[in-house]
């Protein structure tokens, strides 16, 4: 395995990991009410007693982090190359191939990670009546950043099989 794909896959987890790290940090020190829905447009916060729901965020990032993990490599990468005729007889540049596939899986997911560790921080700063909820400027960069990643592999995936 690339070291690339390695170093993407361990930045994923250390981000799972330090999502709950944070969540069981915070939850102590929540106050009794806290937000547990960020409403968009001028609509009232979903504030609710304190509770293990609080818990939710970490608990989708991690089940959306293994379910994508899982199903992508299970279902898609080890047949996406059987199929290819270009490819098919040439293990090694199936091999490069799956691994450009896996940076770019694992790449994603980092995005995605942060998107959900924003929300959740969004929330505990809200909870406390520190913030105003997402930062529509660090959310929309990280989305726009996620979106951008697909023409750029797009492009990376064609300059390899032109080779």
């Amino acid at each position: 395995m690339k070291k690339s794909v390695v170093f993407l896959k361990f930045a994923n987890w250390l981000l799972v990991v330090m999502a709950w790290v944070a969540a069981l940090y915070a939850y102590p020190r929540l106050p009794q009410k806290i937000a547990l829905w960020l409403y968009s447009q001028g609509q009232d916060l979903l504030r609710v007693r304190k509770s293990p729901l609080f818990f939710l965020y970490p608990l989708a990032q991690t089940l959306f982090f293994f379910g994508v993990s899982f199903l992508v490599q299970k279902f898609y990468l080890n047949r996406r190359y059987s199929k290819e005729k270009s490819i098919s007889d040439d293990r090694q540049k199936r091999e490069s191939l799956l691994e450009l596939d896996k940076e770019f899986l694992w790449l994603a997911l980092i995005f995605i990670n942060l998107i959900f560790i924003h929300i959740q921080t969004s929330l505990v700063l809200l909870s406390h009546g520190m913030g105003t909820g997402i930062n529509p400027y660090y959310f929309y960069s990280i989305f726009g950043i996620l979106v951008m990643l697909v023409p750029y592999y797009i492009i990376r995936r064609k300059f390899f099989l032109k080779k």
